[in-house]
């Protein structure tokens, strides 16, 4: 696990089995000057999260321990005032996969072969 603080006042918990992919988005989301932390599995997510206290989640769904759409729905327990936001990273894009996602507890779901500029787009958004 590793953290990287800027002055950005949204936290973003950047999660994927992927580490090269996790890494690789964080640093493009320091550079924009949000503050984020990356944890590789779902396990990581939920532990990272009660230290880090991100506003938003952007993790990966399949992956080994715990899944992605396991994880959603822990975070899903949290009151609404301190539940972040959960964004769906998926190399399985679909109508199924964003249905499930949902389902889950994301709020939203993105293919992985999504450009940082829209994932940045979105997160302008919110």
């Amino acid at each position: 696990m590793s953290t990287l603080v800027l002055t950005r006042s949204k936290r973003i918990l950047v999660v994927d089995d992927n580490r090269d992919w996790a890494d690789g988005l964080a640093a493009v989301l320091v550079d924009e000057g949000y503050s984020v932390q990356t944890a590789y599995d779902g396990s990581e997510a939920i532990v990272a999260a009660g230290t880090f206290r991100p506003n938003i989640v952007l993790m990966d769904i399949r992956m080994p321990k715990l899944t992605g759409y396991d994880a959603a729905r822990v975070f899903s327990r949290h009151p609404k005032e301190t539940r972040p936001l959960l964004i769906a990273i998926t190399a399985w894009p679909g109508e199924p996969e964003s249905l499930q996602a949902h389902t889950s507890g994301f709020d939203h779901c993105l293919s992985k072969s999504a450009e940082a500029a829209e994932i940045l787009q979105l997160l302008e958004s919110i």
